[in-house]
């Protein structure tokens, strides 16, 4: 793709594909909103006064509109696959929102319909440019926590929920909305072979049938162990983050990054003590660490996330590089996500 700008096409203007989507699209000179779609004459009427598209009221319309290059499916969890691949069949790019499939099988076929029509498939997952974890992924990288032990990441507050998102028909719950975005990021730190799932999903305060506490830890043969929480059900939030490595850990919260860690020259080598205590009947070796300890202020989350993933996009489809969020990458995720569900019945 060499023209000057993409032309995008997205579908459903709710929360998701205006206020994130055609939002982040606008603030980029390297594409422009060619169409939309949605049932609401409103919303339509919306985007044709600010972009000058065209607007349809059928997902149909808009895959076969010939000037739109890049199709961004902005819909109802549900119906992400179907439109997909429909798009994908249509020879257009496709960006699905997440949940990308409700199942590996899905992915899949995705994927296959991708490389039939030799077309990009991505899916959203703008929080792989969250501040926090640009910042974590940097502090790990330095190599001052040493090997990682323990991972734990949490999103937690008191929320009731009554929209489609509370329904396992239209593929809602806390598993595919919020989790997800948590499971993309922990993912990066975990090694490529097999995970050993335990999960726990719950529905709590929410209306519907759908999960609304998300409980999973997980576990590959090396590698740290990674506990993941994701409720609408907590009244006392904990950390986002918290880090465990051999010479070091971090803790994350409110937009401030703790790191503390030591330099392991700095200790002499253990040697097993087999004898009684004596000395007041303690254990110990009595050594003294000397502890290194930094505070990183962190910008908020906020649209530059979007605008920093579509960026990469666009250097994808005009400049030839890698696809930033592969569905590989995500067929892991949606896998253990499936996984999840069988363990604990919310199919």
């Amino acid at each position: 793709m060499t023209e000057d700008r993409i032309s995008v096409g997205i579908i459903g203007l709710g929360r998701s594909g205006w206020n994130i989507h055609a939002a982040g699209i606008a603030q980029l000179d390297r594409y422009r909103v060619a169409a939309v779609a949605d049932p609401m004459a409103e919303r339509r009427a919306e985007a044709e006064a600010k972009f000058g598209c065209a607007a349809y009221t059928t997902p149909e319309e808009l895959i076969n509109d010939g000037t739109v290059d890049l199709v961004v499916v902005a819909t109802p969890s549900h119906t992400h696959v179907p439109l997909a691949l429909e798009a994908l069949s249509a020879g257009k790019h496709v960006l699905v929102e997440k949940p990308l499939a409700q199942s590996a099988d899905e992915v899949d076929l995705m994927i296959t319909a991708a490389e039939k029509a030799d077309r990009v498939l991505t899916c959203f997952h703008n929080r792989r440019f969250d501040p926090e974890l640009l910042a974590i992924q940097d502090v790990i990288a330095s190599g001052r926590l040493g090997d990682l032990v323990l991972i734990r990441r949490a999103l937690h507050r008191f929320a009731r929920r009554a929209d489609w998102q509370t329904l396992r028909r239209l593929g809602g719950g806390e598993l595919p909305n919020t989790a997800s975005h948590l499971l993309d990021q922990v993912l990066l730190f975990m090694d490529d072979g097999p995970v050993e799932l335990f999960a726990d999903l719950r529905r709590t305060v929410s209306a519907g049938d759908a999960e609304d506490h998300v409980k999973l830890c997980l576990k590959t043969p090396t590698g740290p162990a990674v506990d993941l929480e994701s409720s609408s059900v907590v009244a006392t939030p904990q950390p986002d983050w918290l880090i465990a490595g051999t010479t070091g850990g971090l803790t994350s919260q409110a937009n401030k990054l703790t790191v503390r860690w030591f330099d392991p020259a700095g200790l002499t080598e253990l040697e097993t003590d087999e004898r009684v205590a004596v000395a007041g009947r303690q254990y110990g070796t009595g050594e003294q660490i000397d502890w290194h300890e930094e505070t990183i202020d962190l910008e908020p989350p906020s649209g530059e996330r979007t605008v920093l993933y579509y960026r990469r996009l666009a250097e994808t489809l005009q400049d030839g590089a890698d696809v930033f969020v592969t569905p590989q990458s995500v067929r892991r995720q949606i896998a253990l996500m499936e996984q999840a569900r069988q363990q604990t019945g919310f199919y």
